[in-house]
C-alpha cells in the first residue's frame, strides 16, 4: 500500500477516534509506522496551581516506544532542560519542529551536550525528532514523534505529511472536546427531564435501545408498559406494538427538507392504571443526533412518569437514585456550596471518607462536579 494511501486511512482513523477514545492508540501506532519512527506520543502538559512550588507534568496520552520508567524521568527532572519546552512560545503553534529548529534557538550550544539528549535521549535511541504545538495556552498540547540514528532525518515530504496529520489530529481534539460538552449538557438535561418525572428513551429505527435516563430505566425494569428485549424497546401488551412501530416508521422518515413530524400513542399498562402517553420525535430536521447515539439512532420516545413512593427535597433525590444515609447527610452537608472538607469535618468522618462517598454520589446521580449535584439537589426540592 502507498503511503499516499496509508495517510489517507490515518486521516479517517483520526475522525473515528473523536468520539472513540480507545482508538488514539490505534491512531499513534499508525503514525508512528508511516513515520518510520520508534516511539511518540500526544502530549498534554498540565500546569500546578499557583503558588504551590510544584512542576508541571506532562502527561502523554497516548504514547509508545519509551523506555521503562522514562516518562516518570522525564517529569521529575529532564522536562526541563528540554528545549521544546523551554522555547515554547517562540516555537509557536501550526508547524513543525525538528532537530534542527531547536538547534537554531540555542545557537553555539551542543545538543549533544545537553543533558535532556545526552542523558534522556541517547539512551533510548532518540536522534532525530519531528513534532507540533498544536495547542498553546493553558492546556498545552503536542504531537512528537523520534527516531533513531539509523533511520536519518525527517525529510520535507515527510514533514508536511506530518503537518496535515497534526491538523487534522487538532480537529479531532477540538471535535471530541464539544461531544464531551454534549455529553454533560445531554447528562444534565436527562437529570432535569427525569427531576420533573418525564421518562426519556433514545432508540435507533429498528426499536434498538441507544440510551435513556434513570426515570426510564426504571420503567423498563418494572416492565411497566414498556421493556427491554434482546436491546430492543417493545411493548408489553403486544396490542401496542404495531402502533409504536408505525410511529417510529412516521417520524424517521419525513419528507426530505422539513423537520421530522411528532407522534402521541397511549400504552396499555397492567391493571386498571392510566395508559403511557407517549411522545414520539426524532432528533433529525431539529438538531444533531447527541454524541453518545450512533449515527442511526434519531428516535426519542418521551413520558411522564410518577412512582408511587415519589417524594419531595432530598429524601426523594436519595430514594430516587439510591443513596445509601451516609451519603445523602454528605448530600445535604454540601447542599449550600460548603466545601467538602468542611462538611467532613461536621459530620465527624475524614475527608477521604467524604471524598470517597462524594464519588460514589457523582457515580449514582451522574454528575461531574459538587456544583452540578447542587443543581440537580435544587430541582428536586422545587419539585
Amino acid at each position: 500500500m502507498s503511503d499516499d494511501r496509508r495517510e489517507d486511512d490515518l486521516h479517517d482513523l483520526i475522525v473515528e477516534a473523536t468520539d472513540r477514545a480507545e482508538l488514539w492508540s490505534d491512531v499513534l501506532t499508525a503514525l508512528l509506522n508511516l513515520s518510520n519512527s520508534i516511539s511518540g506520543g500526544l502530549y498534554i502538559r498540565l500546569d500546578p496551581p499557583p503558588g504551590t512550588g510544584q512542576d508541571p507534568v506532562v502527561q502523554a496520552i497516548p504514547f509508545q516506544g519509551y523506555g521503562a520508567g522514562m516518562m516518570e524521568s522525564y517529569n521529575a527532572h529532564y522536562h526541563a532542560f528540554n528545549p521544546a519546552e523551554v522555547h515554547r512560545d517562540q516555537l509557536g503553534t501550526g508547524r513543525v519542529i525538528t532537530e534542527l529548529d531547536l538547534a537554531a534557538l540555542t545557537p553555539g550550544a551542543d545538543l549533544n551536550n545537553n543533558e535532556f539528549f545526552y542523558d534522556w535521549c541517547r539512551p533510548q535511541n532518540f536522534h532525530y525528532a519531528m513534532g507540533e504545538n498544536l495547542l498553546n495556552g493553558e492546556t498545552p498540547l503536542t504531537l512528537w514523534v523520534n527516531r533513531g540514528v539509523e533511520a536519518g532525518s525527517y525529510g520535507e515530504k515527510e514533514q508536511q505529511r506530518f503537518h496535515r496529520l497534526a491538523r487534522s489530529i487538532l480537529q479531532a481534539v477540538r471535535t471530541s472536546e464539544r461531544l464531551g460538552q454534549a455529553h454533560q449538557e445531554l447528562d444534565a438535561l436527562r437529570q432535569a427531564l427525569g427531576a420533573q418525572g418525564l421518562a426519556v428513551l433514545a432508540l435507533d429505527r429498528s426499536l434498538r435501545l441507544r440510551s435513556l435516563n434513570s426515570l426510564a430505566e426504571e420503567v423498563l425494569r418494572r416492565e411497566d408498559g414498556l421493556r427491554l428485549r434482546a436491546g430492543r424497546v417493545e411493548t408489553v401488551d403486544p396490542r401496542d406494538a404495531p402502533a409504536l412501530e408505525k410511529a417510529v416508521s412516521e417520524v424517521s422518515a419525513p419528507i426530505l427538507g422539513l423537520a421530522s413530524p411528532e407522534a402521541e400513542l397511549a400504552i396499555r399498562r397492567a391493571g386498571a392504571r392510566e395508559p403511557l402517553k407517549v411522545s414520539v420525535t426524532s432528533t433529525r430536521g431539529r438538531i444533531a443526533a447527541p454524541a453518545s447515539f450512533d449515527a442511526s439512532v434519531a428516535i426519542v420516545l418521551m413520558f411522564r412518569y410518577e412512582m408511587a413512593n415519589r417524594r419531595n427535597g432530598l429524601a426523594a433525590l436519595g430514594a430516587h437514585f439510591g443513596l445509601t444515609p451516609a451519603e445523602l447527610r454528605l448530600t445535604a452537608g454540601i447542599a449550600n456550596g460548603t466545601p467538602l472538607r468542611e462538611a467532613a469535618l461536621r459530620l465527624g468522618i475524614s475527608y477521604e471518607t467524604a471524598r470517597s462517598q462524594l464519588k460514589a454520589v457523582f457515580s449514582k446521580t451522574q454528575t461531574r462536579r459538587q456544583v452540578e449535584l447542587v443543581s440537580l439537589l435544587a430541582i428536586w426540592q422545587n419539585l
